[in-house]
């Protein structure tokens, strides 16, 4: 604080308070500056979702521009350079009546109440604020050049300010009474509590920018000192409001939840202008400081700026969930579970890395040089983590092996570990079961130091213990993919349901009761269009729920009658293979990871006909859990087959478009 209380000092025993005045509100100018930039760079990607964004950020960057004129002048070193840059700042002054306006019918619009004269007021306007702006800037009409014997550059007023003046402050307040109507329409608590707080905070843009130094009689006279406080004041409370009105109008276009959208709001406000507007303060302290230690002033400039920049940072990422806590950004219990599970995810790396530390154990424990982890598949072993040399391996498949399954033909594992031991080969092997010994996982493996298993107890103990660990890890997994299928499942309902939330919280009747528009699918906006799809996939084959199927009417498959001999149930299995085949993720193909569990159901259980039991068995998941996401899988097919069916329906309504381009069709997540 020693820099700043010497400058402060400086300017007290000098008696200058106008130029501290003058210092401190400089300060306040480029805060405005930074944080309204940031806020026009932070509503960029959001331009394309909707009228307010896109008007509240034109407003801003208006202000931003008057400001930052208003800076440049103070620092300008000719008066034509000054002149310059105040008709420059002149434009964004003319326009922001007219920005204001729109963001006032763009709010209002957004509640439900749609006026053709209104949007011909908002043009009217941008015309008016243009006509005044080129007044301005290429002549006297409105204001006037600065007299070069002013103490302060300012632009004088012409002629035609008094009309100006009229057309400034009744646009504002129209934008005002628009806000205001808007307000009157909402509803439910969040919106009207929204649109109370923005019916204040819209204020913001007229005071900030009026040119109220036009309205002093003798444009040579300085700034009065009692003027000042009032002036630092006014754009303090400037500042207050814009930030306000960012926090209301951030929602606006946005199908995210509100709190997704305020924690990243608040994110991005302290990465970016809070942490720039330290950094601004820091600089421009140091700069203004005396000598410091002895040092150059660049020296301790340069390690000034870098240490704030690396401290704001850290405090930002070190106490982030606590700030989090603070303003209630992301406080809600079911968030936190979700969190908690992001945090504690088991990856494939993660969990190759801990059953390698397993087997590692296991080697220790019972005297061998490799151990092996490997999930069981139709093509036989996977090695999921091996620890030492794997040699002589056995040739012939684990499926000779009767593991015992809890519950299956009245059979249950052995409680004792030497029971559960099996030679393959040179190997010693144990089945690995998820906790209820009802479903198998995989196995252990390890290389045997004797025709038979010869373990201590302790030994056995030990390695019952390691096996636990190690089929806790495998049966872990497998929960963790459950999961990752049952979101992918409900993502798509989620996200319909928070545009329609998004819609209903201003549109109110109109958004939730809007008929559905007419559309030649008519069969894809079925409801039961997912339940047609499974029934014909259960008689893939053939059955009556194929040969009868509505899905004979889609033109997708009309398109494919000639090339399967005009057989309608041909098509129809033919598109329903196409869309099984489009579930198949790239590369090689496994019964265990995650990318390939939908596809594996529909093909093990639909095309080749396999039955429930063996298909959840070669896929390591129990019957309820295939059940689960095989009712994903369906819904995905069942997608993939509208996608198909739409991209048709185009083609026919366009003929011409597929010989321009060729089509490219879109494979549903």
């Amino acid at each position: 604080m020693a820099p700043v209380t010497n400058l402060l000092a400086d300017m007290l025993v000098n008696g200058d308070i106008a130029q501290l005045f003058g210092y401190v509100n400089d300060v306040l100018q480029s805060i405005i500056v930074i944080f309204g930039a940031a806020v026009v760079l932070y509503n960029i990607p959001r331009l394309s979702r909707g009228a307010v964004p896109r008007a509240f950020s034109s407003l801003v960057g208006l202000v931003v521009l008057v400001y930052l004129t208003e800076l440049l002048v103070s620092r300008a070193v000719a008066p034509e350079s000054a002149e310059f840059l105040l008709r420059v700042g002149w434009v964004g002054v003319a326009m922001v009546p007219a920005a204001q306006f729109h963001l006032s019918d763009a709010l209002l619009t957004t509640t439900g109440k749609i006026s053709r004269r209104r949007h011909v007021m908002v043009i009217l306007g941008f015309l008016t604020g243009a006509a005044f702006a080129l007044l301005g800037l290429f002549g006297d009409w409105v204001v006037g050049p600065p007299l070069a014997t002013a103490p302060t550059p300012r632009l004088t007023s012409g002629v035609a300010f008094p009309f100006f003046a009229a057309y400034f402050w009744g646009v504002a307040l129209a934008s005002v009474y628009n806000v205001w109507r808007a307000r009157q329409r909402c509803l439910t608590t969040t919106t009207r509590r929204r649109m109370t707080t923005t019916l204040f905070a819209i204020l913001a843009a007229p005071l900030a920018v009026f040119p109220y130094t036009l309205l002093i009689g003798d444009p040579t006279a300085d700034l009065p000192l009692f003027l000042w406080p009032v002036l630092i004041i006014g754009n303090f409370a400037v500042s207050i409001l814009f930030g306000v009105l960012t926090s209301q109008l951030v929602y606006f276009g946005s199908t995210l939840p509100d709190r997704v959208v305020r924690v990243r709001l608040y994110k991005y406000m302290a990465r970016v202008p809070m942490a720039a507007t330290i950094v601004l303060l820091v600089f421009v302290l140091v700069n203004r400081a005396p000598p410091l230690l002895g040092l150059h002033k660049e020296v301790v400039l340069g390690f000034s700026v870098v240490a704030t920049v690396m401290i704001v940072e850290w405090i930002i990422h070190h106490y982030k969930k606590i700030f989090e806590r603070a303003f209630q950004l992301d406080d809600d219990p079911d968030v936190r579970r979700i969190q908690a599970l992001s945090e504690r995810l088991l990856t494939t790396s993660e969990m190759k890395q801990f059953l390698e530390s397993v087997l590692a154990a296991t080697c220790e424990a019972v005297r061998t040089p490799t151990a092996f982890v490997a999930g069981l598949t139709p093509n036989g072993p996977k090695l999921e983590a091996v620890v030492g040399p794997l040699e002589d391996l056995p040739s012939d498949d684990l499926q000779r092996f009767s593991f015992p399954i809890h519950g299956e033909n009245g059979t249950t594992p052995s409680d004792h570990p030497a029971d559960n031991f099996f030679v393959w080969g040179n190997y010693w092997i144990q089945p690995l079961y998820n906790e209820r010994s009802d479903l198998l996982l995989g196995i252990l493996g390890m290389r045997a130091r004797a025709p038979q298993p010869d373990l201590t107890p302790d030994e056995l103990r030990l390695l019952s213990r390691l096996r636990t660990q190690a089929a806790a890890a495998l049966e872990d997994r497998i929960l963790q993919q459950e999961v990752f299928a049952a979101v992918e499942g409900i993502l798509p309902e989620i996200i319909a349901l928070q545009e329609r939330r998004s819609a209903a919280a201003f549109g109110g009747l109109p958004a939730l009761t809007a008929p559905t528009p007419p559309s030649p699918d008519g069969l894809l906006q079925d409801p039961e269009f997912s339940n047609m799809v499974r029934d014909a996939l259960n008689h893939y084959w053939g059955g009556p729920k194929l040969t009868e199927s509505p899905l004979l009417q889609l033109e997708v498959v009309q398109r494919e009658l000639e090339e399967h001999g005009n057989n309608p149930v041909s098509a129809l299995r033919a598109i329903l293979t196409e869309a099984i085949e489009q579930q198949k993720p790239d590369g090689q193909r496994s019964l265990t990871t995650t990318e390939w569990i939908l596809y594996n159901i529909l093909d093990l259980k639909f095309v080749q006909g396999r039955r429930v039991r063996d298909v959840a068995r070669r896929l390591a998941m129990s019957e309820s859990d295939l059940y689960r996401k095989q009712r994903v899988a369906i819904e995905n097919v069942a997608r993939t087959i509208a996608t198909m069916e739409r991209a048709t329906l185009d083609e026919s309504e366009h003929p011409f478009d597929s010989i321009v381009a060729p089509h490219v069709q879109t494979i549903p997540g």
